[in-house]
């Protein structure tokens, strides 16, 4: 069952747990800070123990079992935190997971960390029976225009006052990067600059933190963004970025363009060519 992560907040904040949730998504530091918030509740609520699985290569998925099922030696309540990022269930631990949906354990608050949730792993047969009784929160990457007001918010959770340009400029800084932006705003509060913080003080203070492929570069092009173009390939050549792939990503887009652009003086729709070449 879906739940969005301010809902998964309000419930935390409430001292309320399931008996299993699934955190999905590729925005590692929120999927962080929502695993941190689930283990300080579970604590308080007596689950003193905390066993991680992450499956490799050759892992013995028969051990699933014992780790869901078997009494705790060391105490009554345990946190079972299994990383399915790298390695999904196989057939062996399909029914296991299942069997733990059909009778959770009370003693046990499961957590399950998930990649991006694609067909493969929304379809199988293990997630749908997790689903029916575990919260499903998905963290999507911050989009760029939502990034200012994310670091103001992230600020202000730390007694910090961002202005509108102090906060557009670290959005600028770290964009491609949402731990550099955690980063930074913990590095202002151990600071401490005077308050509100502007512009200037956050020029002082940090470094260029932001990340970028070629295929940013491109896409800021297309879109006209001169200005966030220049940051992106002033970042690039600073990686060591090598300049032949930034071409060569250039070169793609201009290609493809041209080739859209005869095709719509032939008379072809921009459905009909967004389909073709899965735009």
């Amino acid at each position: 069952m879906k739940m969005l992560p301010r809902e998964l907040a309000l419930q935390l904040k409430q001292g309320k747990l399931a008996n299993a949730y699934l955190i999905a998504g590729e925005e590692i530091i929120l999927k962080d800070e929502a695993k941190q918030q689930l283990r300080a509740v579970a604590k308080r609520a007596g689950f003193t123990e905390r066993v991680r699985i992450a499956p490799e290569a050759g892992f013995d998925w028969d051990s699933l079992y014992t780790e869901l099922f078997a009494p705790s030696l060391l105490a009554e309540k345990r946190i079972v935190e299994l990383d399915f990022r790298e390695q999904l269930p196989n057939k062996t631990a399909t029914p296991i997971l299942q069997s733990f949906a059909q009778n959770p354990v009370a003693d046990i608050l499961l957590i399950v960390d998930l990649p991006k949730l694609e067909d493969k792993i929304s379809k199988s047969t293990w997630f749908k029976a997790l689903d029916k009784i575990a919260p499903t929160i998905t963290y999507w990457p911050i989009a760029r225009e939502q990034l200012p007001q994310w670091l103001s918010e992230r600020a202000k959770q730390k007694n910090l006052n961002l202005t509108t340009d102090a906060a557009r400029l670290l959005a600028d800084y770290v964009e491609g990067n949402l731990g550099a932006g955690a980063q930074l705003i913990e590095k202002l509060e151990l600071l401490n600059p005077p308050s509100p913080i502007n512009g200037e003080a956050v020029l002082t203070l940090l470094a260029d933190e932001s990340r970028f492929t070629v295929f940013d570069v491109a896409e800021s092009m297309i879109g006209g963004d001169t200005k966030r173009a220049l940051h992106q390939l002033q970042q690039l050549k600073a990686d060591g970025t090598e300049s032949l792939l930034v071409l060569w990503a250039i070169t793609r887009e201009l290609r493809l363009l041209s080739t859209l652009s005869d095709a719509r003086s032939q008379g072809q729709s921009f459905e009909q060519l967004f389909q073709q070449y899965r735009i």
